[in-house]
C-alpha cells in the first residue's frame, strides 16, 4: 500500500467519527498483505503512528480475527480522549501527568454534561411511572 493511501486514511477515520473499530485482516490487507505476521503488524503500526492514527489494544495482534479500535489523535473530540486514556494507561507517571489527568476528567466532565440531563429526566420519568402505578 502506497504512504498517499495511509495518509487518507486518517480523514476515513474522521468520517466515522474520529474512530473506527476494524480487525487486523482489514488493516493487513489496507497495508497490501495477505497475512498477519510480526513485521507486517510492525509495519502497519508504523504507518498509523506516521500518520497520527491511534489504535487499542496498544500491540497490534496477528490473530487477524482480533478486532482494533482507530481512532485519529488529531481529532478534537472523543479521538483525543482515547489518546490520553492510552498514554495514562501505559506511560510512566511523570511532571505531566497531573495536567493529563486534569485535561481528561475535564472532558469527560464535558460529556457526561451531555448525557446528564437525559438520564435524570429518564430517572425522573421512571420515578413518576412507579409512583403512578402505586
Amino acid at each position: 500500500m502506497t504512504d498517499q493511501a495511509w495518509a487518507k486514511l486518517p480523514a476515513y477515520i474522521d468520517f466515522s467519527g474520529g474512530y473506527d473499530l476494524w480487525d487486523v485482516e482489514r488493516l493487513v490487507r489496507f497495508a497490501g498483505s495477505q497475512k498477519a505476521g510480526a513485521r507486517i503488524v510492525e509495519r502497519i503500526e508504523q504507518q498509523l503512528a506516521e500518520n497520527n492514527i491511534g489504535h487499542l489494544p496498544a500491540k497490534l495482534p496477528t490473530d487477524s480475527t482480533c478486532r482494533v479500535l482507530l481512532y485519529n489523535k488529531d481529532q478534537p473530540n472523543l479521538g483525543f480522549i482515547l489518546r490520553l486514556i492510552q498514554e495514562l494507561a501505559t506511560g510512566e507517571v511523570n511532571d505531566d501527568t497531573n495536567a493529563s489527568i486534569h485535561q481528561l476528567k475535564t472532558l469527560l466532565d464535558g460529556i457526561s454534561a451531555v448525557y446528564q440531563p437525559n438520564a435524570q429526566r429518564d430517572a425522573a420519568a421512571r420515578h413518576a411511572a412507579r409512583s403512578d402505578a402505586s
